[in-house]
């Protein structure tokens, strides 16, 4: 988890296990811990994903944008990702190695679209305002570093979709139902910040 304190060495015997490093960038820059040396592992060919720690957000392009962003601020470079992943995006060098990193760690095949693969995947509502115009071979691009806006219009798990539109489909989804689940999630937010209604 987090590995920003590790040694080279530390991360070479990581690398070498083929064990998989969860990086959690806002929860990392919200506490001050630290960035985690992406070039050297990355030269390691290292293995790791991305999460959110303490849940400061729960926003994957948000956590691989920090991502990004952190390696630019320590090495006063840019396209970090890029560069060090071989890519020409380093949005998609960055979803694409969190991918790789983090599938096998659920113990699921979770590898991508393809046969014998699980069909885990979200689309994007490209008529969103953040997204209007932008031209498909950029919008993780603009998903990931311009474009927080950008909404999910519908969510797969093992091929079936359990969103559409933004909202939870199947039995027991209708409004009344969400309206309550927001009022217990609400309810449950106010008691941990210790706040009366």
């Amino acid at each position: 988890m987090h590995a920003t304190h590790t040694t080279s060495a530390e991360l070479l015997g990581v690398a070498g296990k083929g064990a998989s490093i969860v990086i959690c960038p806002a929860t990392e820059a919200n506490l001050g811990d630290g960035v985690f040396d992406l070039p050297g592992y990355a030269a390691a060919k290292g293995l790791w994903s991305i999460g959110s720690d303490s849940h400061v957000t729960r926003s994957w392009p948000e956590e691989l944008r920090l991502l990004e962003y952190s390696q630019r601020l320590t090495l006063q470079q840019r396209n970090i990702a890029a560069r060090i992943l071989g890519h020409e995006s380093s949005a998609a060098a960055l979803f694409e190695a969190a991918l790789a990193g983090g599938h096998p760690a659920t113990g699921q095949a979770l590898g991508g679209i393809a046969p014998g693969q699980r069909a885990d995947f979200v689309t994007l509502d490209l008529q969103s305002p953040a997204l209007l115009g932008v031209p498909a071979d950029h919008v993780l691009d603009a998903l990931v570093f311009s474009s927080p806006g950008a909404a999910f219009d519908e969510v797969f798990v093992a091929g079936e979709r359990v969103v559409a539109h933004g909202f939870a489909t199947g039995p027991g989804q209708d409004a009344a139902r969400k309206s309550e689940l927001a009022e217990n999630f609400a309810r449950a937010m106010r008691s941990l910040w210790g706040v009366a209604r």
